[in-house]
């Protein structure tokens, strides 16, 4: 696919880097607490263009249907939309710029949903996109009849979405993983009772149902893919499961370091007005960039309570610190609740010396 479109695959792919590039310029926009921010908006935009590439060489391998020029340019664009948005968000916020992240969220989702199901009737039948099914990937009539029956309902998903823009982002998350099961589910079954109403009525038989026309390449296909997913699969459980929150003074500042890069510094002259305060039970927030695992918490987050704030946290800790400046609002943790005390209290020794 790429051998065929060259221009549009430089195209999209110059779009995907284009936060990177920014990302460049503006690095001493993301200094102190935002640095975290900083890594994402550089890294992810590589990390997507990778996707990007490796996706359209599978596409080619494993599908030969040629697609109508609106899927394939959407094939070729919808990881470059993902780019810009997410960078975007990134970017706005190292400008200083505060919003709802759920808002951006479900706006993002709401139209992604109704683009998706404009698009859905006017695919033909492949491997790669649209409801793959055994009924519907081996009968065009069954394609046909579930991708027109799914385009509407995911529109329909889409415009019910966009409200929830309006509700809590920790209620309207619930109500739209309920919406995404209502977008999965009937296409299933609508696409099984059209098969067996064909068989029934003797419009369709079984010889009518024969396999999808296979590329010679699917093998290969499938043995890149399985490398690719168990390699991915490898690293998530690292980055799920590992790593710490290190925290470490010296006669001027606290220094917290996450084990994936970026971090802190608190310096104790620039905390003396600070409220400071130990909090059993930790703070909610969303997060809205930065990473998040079984293990840890960090980057830039978003509650009712403080509204923008950085987190530096532990999973093990129960407890966290709650430092509150005239700037900013900073939560952190040891790697247990017994670290996490300890460093409050030598924290508060710090500060109380600074003060003389």
């Amino acid at each position: 696919m790429i051998r065929e479109n060259k221009l549009k695959y430089l195209i999209s792919s110059i779009i995907i880097i284009i936060p990177s590039i920014i990302s460049l310029f503006i690095k001493e926009s993301f200094s102190g607490m935002l640095m975290s921010a900083w890594y994402f908006t550089w890294i992810f935009p590589l990390v997507l263009f990778l996707l990007h590439t490796f996706l359209l060489c599978i596409t080619k391998l494993i599908d030969p249907v040629k697609q109508n020029k609106k899927i394939e340019n959407m094939m070729f664009f919808i990881i470059p939309a993902i780019s810009l948005c997410s960078g975007g968000i990134f970017i706005a916020i190292a400008s200083g710029l505060e919003f709802s992240i759920g808002v951006v969220i479900h706006l993002i989702l709401g139209i992604s949903f109704i683009l998706m199901g404009n698009y859905m009737p006017k695919a033909k039948r492949n491997r790669t996109f649209g409801v793959k099914l055994r009924w519907t990937v081996a009968n065009d009539d069954n394609w046909a009849a579930t991708h027109r029956f799914t385009g509407k309902l995911w529109v329909v998903c889409g415009i019910l979405t966009l409200p929830l823009a309006l509700i809590p982002f920790n209620v309207s998350i619930f109500i739209f993983i309920g919406m995404l099961f209502v977008a999965v589910i009937p296409p299933i079954i609508y696409s099984y009772r059209f098969y067996k109403r064909q068989i029934a009525s003797g419009e369709a038989t079984e010889d009518d149902y024969k396999d999808y026309p296979k590329s010679k390449n699917d093998k290969r296909a499938m043995i890149i893919s399985l490398v690719a997913v168990g390699v991915s699969l490898v690293l998530i459980a690292v980055l799920m499961f590992v790593g710490g929150i290190k925290c470490s003074f010296d006669d001027e500042a606290l220094t917290v370091k996450p084990t994936f890069g970026g971090g802190i510094t608190l310096s104790y002259s620039e905390l003396a007005d600070a409220e400071i305060e130990y909090r059993d039970g930790g703070v909610d927030g969303i997060r809205v960039v930065g990473f998040a695992s079984a293990k840890l918490l960090y980057g830039q987050f978003q509650n009712n309570e403080f509204g923008n704030y950085v987190r530096y946290t532990d999973t093990d800790s129960k407890s966290v610190i709650v430092i509150r400046t005239a700037e900013e609002t900073v939560v952190l943790s040891g790697e247990s609740t017994e670290d996490t005390r300890a460093i409050y209290d030598e924290l508060l020794v710090k500060i109380s010396e600074a003060k003389g």
